[in-house]
């Protein structure tokens, strides 16, 4: 087994931490505007996966030292292979349903009980685990994941004090319910492909570079599609 230094294992963690936390900050701050017209979020959607898409081919580019004839083999070897790219559609397309609904539900909710409710990928993801994978979590853990359910209610249940910006009083009780179901829904979606994902990775030798363009193209090629099927017509006027 690879052993990483303390550093590298923490300095992870909290770049991976500020990531998340400037992610959520950022999206709700852009959702949230009303000096603009609102971008449309199938578009940044279906940009983002290109965008991952262009990055993992750069990496698995220089992983082969920049040698073209080298990189042609790995793509033939380990990435054109179609039963595996099937295999990796269904998390794709699920993927791209939960980008979609983290934009929808932090157009409807403040970033806090967003946020809140988004851990709850963590317990679907430890349900899925238990009945796909089926491992085995200690009562401690259980127990966690029960607090965390708790704590997930209550913030649903508990009503949050009204700020005098024009943005929160424009959120209405029924939008807040529809942002608190697409967060459920995305966490639900989180879980699985998680767990589905290392399903299929178990006892895989692939590059996580090759594997992540495999679920990058179908998952650019639906993004797009999307896009024409239900903002075709504000892209084509934009």
């Amino acid at each position: 087994m690879v052993k990483y230094s303390p550093l590298l294992r923490y300095g992870s963690l909290g770049l991976l931490i500020a990531q998340d936390t400037a992610l959520v900050l950022l999206l709700r701050y852009s959702r949230s505007r009303t000096d603009r017209e609102p971008y449309i979020s199938s578009c940044a959607v279906a940009t983002m996966e290109c965008v991952k898409l262009i990055i993992c081919f750069g990496v698995l580019l220089w992983s082969c030292h920049f040698d073209l004839n080298s990189f042609k083999k790995t793509l033939r070897r380990e990435v054109l292979r179609p039963r595996e790219v099937a295999k990796l559609s269904l998390p794709a397309f699920l993927y791209l349903i939960q980008n979609n609904l983290l934009y929808f539900a932090l157009s409807n909710l403040r970033a806090t009980p967003y946020k809140v409710v988004y851990n709850l990928k963590i317990l679907t993801g430890a349900i899925f685990a238990t009945t796909l994978l089926n491992q085995r979590l200690g009562l401690r853990r259980w127990l966690a994941l029960v607090a965390l359910f708790i704590g997930v209610v209550i913030v649903q249940t508990v009503p949050h004090e009204h700020s005098s910006s024009k943005v929160t009083q424009n959120i209405t009780t029924s939008h807040q319910t529809l942002g608190f179901c697409a967060v459920f829904a995305a966490a639900i979606t989180s879980g699985f492909c998680g767990v589905y994902q290392q399903k299929i990775l178990q006892g895989s030798g692939d590059s996580m570079w090759a594997r992540n363009i495999q679920m990058g193209v179908p998952s650019v090629f639906i993004g797009l599609i999307s896009v024409f099927i239900k903002d075709g017509q504000l892209v084509w006027i934009h």
